[in-house]
């Protein structure tokens, strides 16, 4: 029986990919690049630092262990593509991100802002173009949710929403880890783009943090946070505006 390999002179992914590797209980040989690659080795995983020096045809590399391993095992069952993907989206500043194919974790990540989730959902489309992708967001922060929505649902993606309760876990990667849950979620499909309508509370907390931000020189004003609630302006750039008396009051 064919097994996963592990080559690598880093300590971290080693330790963490051979934790991955045991709670599946999967077959394994730790390697070394001094030595052949035994022939019963179907799959090997190394960091992509390394990549050049493993003589093999059959490598995978990624910064998630986790989804390291299910490449490998992917490679072990001969390669199949993938039939289905699910992306799940954990809304927020920073979303949290995950993909599924057919149930497997391949990927987990967070975007840098609402926005940026779409070119993340476009990069893995273009990688996996025979799959049949549904694409779940979390139902939790409303604004920024639909902001998501909105976006993708402009790309003519299936979309869903999922409550998102109970998705949250105590951990080092807490948004990567309800994205993951998400996607394991159905959710429901909703029939239209969804409206973008901040609330009192979500403009006066971008008005709190401007005045962190510009450490108590400034406030920016309500239509001026409005703006950045939506997604039109970045922060900093509404402190600028309200710096240059830009921004109504």
């Amino acid at each position: 029986m064919r097994r996963i390999g592990l080559l690598t002179e880093d300590s971290r992914t080693y330790f963490e990919t051979i934790e991955i590797l045991k709670e599946q209980g999967l077959e394994f040989v730790s390697l070394d690049f001094f030595d052949p690659i035994p022939a019963n080795v179907g799959a090997v995983i190394t960091t992509e630092p390394e990549m050049g020096k493993v003589s093999f045809d059959k490598i995978v590399t990624d910064p998630d262990p986790e989804a390291a391993v299910a490449k490998a095992k992917r490679l072990l069952s001969g390669e199949n593509p993938v039939k289905d993907l699910t992306i799940g989206i954990d809304p927020g500043n920073r979303p949290g991100f995950a993909v599924l194919g057919d149930g497997y974790v391949l990927m987990r990540s967070t975007a840098p802002y609402p926005e940026a989730v779409k070119g993340l959902v476009d990069d893995v489309v273009k990688e996996y173009p025979s799959a049949n992708v549904v694409v779940r967001i979390g139902h939790g922060d409303r604004t920024k949710r639909n902001r998501i929505f909105n976006a993708l649902w402009d790309e003519g993606h299936v979309l869903e929403i999922v409550d998102e309760r109970n998705t949250t876990k105590r951990s080092q990667t807490p948004d990567e880890d309800a994205a993951v849950e998400i996607a394991m979620t159905p959710g429901y499909k909703p029939r239209k783009r969804q409206e973008v309508d901040p609330c009192q509370g979500e403009i006066k907390n971008i008005q709190r943090i401007s005045r962190l931000e510009s450490k108590g020189s400034l406030t920016v004003s309500k239509e001026l946070a409005k703006k950045v609630a939506v997604g039109e302006l970045s922060l900093s750039d509404a402190i600028e505006q309200q710096k240059n008396g830009n921004g109504s009051h």
